[in-house]
């Protein structure tokens, strides 16, 4: 999902080796990859559809999992859909498996453009799902069905999917090249832990939202609660550009925590906050 691995803090050390070298694995062997595995969402607002994606078996940038911010964005998304998603241009940044943007397309978003790092594995699978979690307007009342008696969601034709690989930071031209005029929506759904880009994260946000009234969504969990703070300091940074705000719109209580940690405050594991970032009036 990001650049940094999520884990990764000031108080790992290394593991000592007991073993003598007896268990080292040889040079020349590597692990097989996991099989990808998949994943269902359903439209909190429709509860009979849903979209299914696919994720990739294991990667280094977390995109091999759906995290629960991605939900909760989703069902903002939904809420808001007529102001912020119909007929509008969207960008998602860190997106792994795509979900928001997938429903902002099923839900009319115009141009939709899913993005996250550029390793192969990551892009081919947003992709793979560009092709298969949304239904064609073409298709057969069959094809409509999911395993689970739900129904896909329908790509409408006014609708157009992009998948880019695209680095925090980098220059925005080929993302401008899709929307000249910038994008009406920015999605960034659990990517606030990743704390050493969060200037990268918020140039990338100057430079393609639209003006005077895009909209870029913040949504996240504290996976590492003893840094909260640290992931709060983004908000931090938005407001001393001097040229956005920041306002909170969620702040929601999970029914379970997603990834056990044992330090910090144990309550922050059970949430999902979200804000939203404008252009100063």
């Amino acid at each position: 999902m990001t650049e940094e691995d999520l884990n990764h803090n000031s108080d790992s050390s290394d593991v000592e080796d007991v073993g003598g070298g007896l268990f080292n694995e040889p040079d020349d062997w590597k692990p097989k990859t996991p099989p990808p595995t998949f994943a269902s969402h359903t439209l909190s607002l429709s509860p009979n559809s849903s979209i299914t994606v696919r994720l990739i078996g294991k990667s280094p940038l977390w995109g091999h999992l759906l995290w629960n911010a991605s939900r909760v964005t989703c069902d903002y998304i939904e809420s808001t859909a007529k102001s912020l998603v119909e007929g509008k241009s969207v960008i998602e940044f860190g997106a792994g498996a795509g979900l928001p943007s997938l429903v902002c397309a099923g839900l009319g978003g115009k141009t939709v453009v899913i993005t996250d790092y550029p390793d192969p594995d990551l892009i081919q699978n947003i992709e793979y799902n560009k092709l298969h979690s949304l239904a064609s307007v073409d298709d057969d009342e069959a094809s409509l069905q999911n395993e689970d008696g739900t129904r896909k969601v329908v790509l409408p034709k006014s609708s157009t999917i992009h998948c880019t690989g695209y680095i925090w930071g980098a220059p925005s031209d080929p993302l401008l090249e899709i929307s000249p005029g910038g994008y009406d929506l920015c999605i960034l759904s659990d990517l606030l832990f990743n704390h050493s880009q969060h200037e990268a994260l918020l140039n990338s946000v100057k430079f393609t939202l639209a003006k005077p009234d895009g909209v870029a969504l913040v949504f996240f969990t504290p996976h590492r609660p003893w840094l909260y703070e640290k992931d709060l300091n983004f908000f931090n940074i938005v407001r001393e550009s001097g040229e956005l705000e920041v306002e909170q719109v969620v702040d929601k209580i999970l029914d379970k925590v997603m990834l056990e940690e044992p330090r910090g405050d144990q309550s922050l594991l059970l949430k999902v906050f979200g804000y939203k970032i404008t252009w100063k009036k």
